[in-house]
């Protein structure tokens, strides 16, 4: 994983925090966010799993995550904030689609997949997600070990709920003896613009992480 980049940009009397970062071989992506005063106006997500399909070369790596921040920069810096809002409405929608065609069942069985390895974090069922309701998430957490994917007690977990038209709520919760974490959230009531809820696990120097939309509130 490359160390992202964090630049304050003002425009019209308003500072922009831009941050890039890359999420690490096992999620390739390049993950911009603007923010101001804690809330997500805009992201961007870039994938580079071009890179990851050949040898794998570190400095187009770096130039990309480079490029990217400079163009969300130079977007706030020259007042295109209503464009960002729009380029991340457009990318959440194209998400939301992906989404909806997985099959039901895709994360929520506990059976890892082949090309699992290291630590791994997993939806037990997949619940609702919208805006104003509360749900109660349970995560199983494994590694990889002797006998192959066993459960990870006592594993720190992070729910972040992050949205465009909210501030972010942060809750936190620990891996029981089966690997297993419970968490209760109430997630924001809202009718426009882009929410997810990010999951994320770390122990030992090993982090898994998940994410899933949060879909607006019903009419």
């Amino acid at each position: 994983m490359i160390t992202g980049y964090n630049t304050d940009v003002e425009y019209d009397g308003v500072v922009y925090h831009v941050q890039t970062e890359d999420k690490g071989l096992q999620a390739p992506i390049i993950l911009s966010l603007v923010y101001v005063g804690g809330e997500i106006l805009a992201s961007k997500r870039t994938p580079y799993g071009d890179l990851v399909s050949r040898d794998f070369d570190e400095e187009l790596l770096v130039k990309r995550l480079q490029r990217q921040h400079k163009l969300i920069c130079a977007a706030v810096h020259a007042g295109r904030i209503e464009d960002l809002k729009h380029m991340t409405e457009r990318d959440s929608a194209l998400a939301a689609n992906q989404t909806e065609r997985q099959s039901s069942d895709q994360f929520s069985s506990s059976e890892p997949t082949v090309d699992d390895d290291g630590l791994v974090v997993r939806l037990i069922a997949e619940p609702d997600l919208r805006g104003g309701q509360t749900v109660n998430l349970r995560l199983l957490v494994t590694r990889t070990g002797r006998a192959g994917r066993e459960p990870a007690p006592l594993v720190p977990v992070v729910v972040k709920t992050l949205g465009t038209t909210f501030a972010p709520q942060t809750n936190f919760s620990t891996t029981d003896e089966r690997g297993v974490a419970a968490i209760s959230i109430s997630l924001p009531d809202f009718n426009a613009g882009r929410a997810a809820l990010l999951v994320q696990a770390e122990s030992g120097g090993e982090t898994a992480e998940l994410r899933r939309i949060i879909f607006a509130a019903k009419a």
